[in-house]
């Protein structure tokens, strides 16, 4: 009988070790995941690339996507005077 009780333990020692991996790992995971989303992030100087390449929509878009803007007008006048001091 006393084999029994340490089969279960090992049994159960074997399953909590690999939640634990598991856990560890799917961490592991989301930081990589979250550093290589923000290395991809969209930036003022995309802003300025779209302004200069004439896509003022995507630039709107960007500039709403950066600053989590939902009113896009607002975004659309702080876009108009990006524009006109890239002009300048």
């Amino acid at each position: 009988m006393i084999w029994f009780y340490i089969l279960i333990s090992v049994i159960g020692l074997g399953i909590l070790g690999i939640q634990v991996y598991w856990v560890v790992m799917m961490r592991k995971a989301q930081k990589i995941y979250l550093k290589e989303m923000k290395a991809h992030a969209p930036t003022m100087f995309d802003v300025r690339q779209m302004l200069l390449d004439g896509d003022k929509d995507m630039a709107v878009k960007l500039y709403c996507e950066i600053f989590n803007i939902e009113d896009i007008e607002r975004a659309r006048r702080d876009v108009d005077e990006l524009e006109k001091s890239l002009k300048d």
